[in-house]
């Protein structure tokens, strides 16, 4: 949890995590630099018009720094005036939340997902992958899929059928959200999440071991005859 306030003086605000204040700034367009500390380390964000261009902490500078920041316990901040950066970080602010959050998944329970390294390799190989050519397969075979979005586990996507690039960030929003929850609460989960779009489609969003799996679904298809078909994937390792 953290906080600015006028005076720029650390402090808390209840309920606001780092990440979903990062994430405002983000949706606001904010050009700042945003102050980060946690137990005498301390680091800054830097934003322009609402895009992290550059992180520093300590001798770390730009994504590292970034994951750095991100991995403090009980981090308090504030907002700063804006600095002339260089772009060190090109990767999308959701893509970086997922990744910190699956690195602090990992160090803590290193069982529960697939290392960092072999996520990438197995990104980077899925196109020729027989097993991505039958999941989508699979997918494009069951009733009521309207459009599909598979990424990995940082985020990073994998194949889309839509061009709807803002489906697929929201995607990793919600599971970088699912995560803080999960921690937030020490529980399990979630299996999955379900929205409704204002036309009535549904987004059921699958997280897996493997890779997450967005789904567009029209408002007739059964989620649970979906999800029933694509959980062998889910599970696999």
């Amino acid at each position: 949890m953290a906080q600015a306030d006028n005076n720029q003086a650390d402090g808390h605000i209840g309920g606001v995590s780092l990440a979903s204040f990062l994430q405002m700034l983000e949706q606001e367009t904010k050009t700042c630099a945003l102050h980060v500390s946690a137990e005498g380390a301390g680091g800054y964000f830097f934003f322009e018009d609402g895009e992290l261009v550059d992180a520093e902490c300590a001798q770390q500078t730009g994504i590292e720094a970034a994951y750095t920041l991100l991995s403090f316990n009980q981090p308090m901040f504030r907002v700063d005036p804006p600095e002339d950066r260089i772009h060190r970080i090109t990767l999308p602010l959701a893509h970086i939340l997922l990744n910190a959050a699956t690195r602090i998944d990992e160090s803590s329970d290193p069982e529960t997902l697939v290392p960092r390294r072999a996520n990438q390799a197995v990104a980077a190989s899925m196109q020729a992958n027989p097993a991505l050519k039958k999941l989508i397969e699979t997918i494009v075979d069951t009733a009521g899929v309207k459009h599909y979005y598979l990424l990995n586990r940082q985020g990073k996507m994998i194949t889309q059928s839509s061009k709807n690039q803002k489906i697929a960030d929201f995607i990793t929003y919600c599971i970088v959200s699912g995560i803080q929850i999960r921690k937030s609460l020490d529980v399990r989960g979630p299996q999955s999440v379900r929205l409704v779009m204002n036309n009535n489609d549904i987004l059921l969003i699958l997280p897996g071991a493997g890779m997450i799996i967005g789904l567009l679904l029209d408002e007739h298809a059964s989620i649970a005859d979906v999800t029933a078909r694509l959980r062998p994937a889910l599970a696999h390792k």
